[in-house]
């Protein structure tokens, strides 16, 4: 997948967390990213802490939002 346009708040994430907020965005739960990406769903989980931190949302909603935006 293409990395976002340059000036994205996506931008701050790597290329591991991008990989599940997108899956995430597409309404995928912690154990389908887990089972996708091949890793456990505490790594899921870290990655996620990480991704609404670094883009200031509390939620699944909000990376959605956010990767909706970035995608257009």
């Amino acid at each position: 997948m293409p990395r976002p346009t340059r000036g994205s708040p996506l931008d701050e994430l790597t290329a591991g967390e991008l990989r599940v907020a997108r899956l995430v965005a597409r309404g995928a739960s912690n154990r389908e990213v887990a089972d996708w990406l091949a890793v456990s769903s505490k790594t899921v989980e870290a990655h996620l802490s990480r991704i609404y931190r670094k883009l200031g949302v509390p939620s699944r909603a909000g990376v959605a939002y956010l990767i909706g935006q970035a995608e257009r």
